[in-house]
Formats: structure tokens, sequence, C-alpha cells
């Protein structure tokens, strides 16, 4: 296609208004946001029952324990699995959005990471579970690095700024969430299953959601564009033009 052709579709979207249409595209995203942090977040916080369940003792962490050597022990393992994950997720898979498209990556990630974290919470042994953190956490370095990039080629050049903030802040509410579960839960057994595995399940769970809400995004136009697929590129902007355009008329009718 023609440059004239990407940079048309690019000067559509940078004039885009700020309506609805535009920040519903931002929240549905920040949604999947919540989900990683959630699982992110609840390293610290599961600690304790992870400990008590006898996970980190040096016959249950096998091949991990010798991992003493680096100075890494005990629960110590499971944060290392975790980064270890996510810095492989970012540095060799980081480009995956590059090549399947951002919609593509940013929904299969979110089912990587919460599936693997899913089979995590049944897991009975430290090496098992440091394993599974390890294979999600590369699902969580994906969407780290997809995210950013989805929602600046979604959004209109001078709003970019405030959808990262609206990001941001979704985001970052669940952490006093996932706080306050792992304090009521992981003292707990419910149903005879340890409370810090259902911490682990109910981020899970909840990402099922966002699964169900992908419908709602669209892929990046500018994505698309620049991988010769300008017919599905112009249409995608036509709709949300056509959103943003009623819903500023339905707002100006009110006021």
């Amino acid at each position: 296609m023609s440059a004239g052709t990407s940079a048309d579709i690019a000067a559509r979207l940078d004039r885009l208004p700020s309506s609805r249409a535009v920040w519903t595209i931002v929240v549905l995203i920040s949604l999947g946001c919540v989900f990683e942090f959630y699982d992110l977040f609840f390293t610290a916080y599961v600690a304790p029952g992870m400990t008590e369940s006898g996970l980190f003792t040096p016959e249950s962490l096998g091949i991990f324990a010798s991992l003493k050597a680096i100075r890494v022990a005990g629960f110590g393992t499971f944060v290392f699995s975790t980064f270890a994950g996510l810095w492989f997720g970012v540095v060799v898979l980081g480009q995956a959005a590059d090549r399947f498209g951002r919609k593509t990556v940013f929904t299969w990630s979110l089912i990587w990471y919460c599936s693997c974290t899913a089979i995590m919470a049944f897991q009975q042994s430290g090496l098992w579970l440091n394993i599974w953190r390890l294979i999600a956490g590369v699902g969580f370095g994906v969407q780290l690095v997809t995210v950013d990039t989805y929602i600046a080629e979604l959004m209109p050049r001078n709003l970019r700024g405030r959808a990262f903030s609206i990001n941001q802040f979704i985001s970052f509410c669940v952490v006093p969430i996932v706080a306050l579960l792992a304090w009521l839960l992981v003292p707990l057994k419910p149903l005879g299953f340890d409370g810090w595995r259902w911490v682990v399940l109910l981020g899970s769970a909840g990402a099922l959601i966002v699964w169900g809400l992908r419908a709602g995004i669209p892929e990046s136009p500018r994505w698309l564009a620049g991988k010769n697929r300008v017919e599905e590129a112009d249409a995608i902007v036509g709709r949300i033009e056509a959103r943003a355009l009623a819903w500023n008329a339905a707002a100006g009718t009110l006021s």
C-alpha cells in the first residue's frame, strides 16, 4: 500500500474526538491489565500461605534448591521464577504483537498467564509451583509490552496522556483488592483448600470476563495498515468514527 494511505489511517485516528467510544476501548484494554497486576502483586501477599504449605523446603523445591548458590532460597525461588519468566517474555517474545497483531497477542497472552496461574494453584511441590509460575511470567512479559503499544496506536495523539493515566489508575485499583482477599483468605482453608490457592484462582476466574469482552476491542488500524490490510483498517476506523460522532451528537442533544 502507499505511504499516503497509511498516513491517512493515522491522521483519521488522530482526528477522533474524545467520546465514550474511544474511552470504552481504553477501559476494556485496562481490564486486561487489572488481572495482570492482580497476578503480579499477589506474589508477596500469598507468601505466608505458600510457605506454611511446605512448598519451599529443599525436598519440595527439587532443582530450584540449587539456587541457594546465588543466594535465592525458599520463597525467593517463586519471586525469581516470576521475574525470570517476565524477562523472557519481554526480551524473547516481546515482538510477537508486531507479527500477529495487537489484539491477538493481548487476548492470548491474557489466557496464557491466567491458565498457567490456575494450573499453578493446584501444584503440590515447590518445583512445579515455580515451573508454572515461570511459564505464567512469560505471558506477563508479553502483555506488558503489548498493552502500551496497543493503547498508543488506537488513541488520538492528543488523548494518549489521559489514556495512559486511566489505564494505570484502573490497573492499580486491583492492588488493595488482592491485599484484602489475601488478608481474608490466606489464613483459612475454605472447603479444605488452602486460602492462598483461592486467592490465585479468583484472579484467573475473573480474567474470563475480559475474554468475554474482547469483541469490544478492535485490532489496531495502524498495525493493519502496516501489514497492507488497508480495507480492514479503514473499516475499523470508520466504525470508531461513527460511534464517536453518534455519541457526541447524543451528548450535544442532552446538553
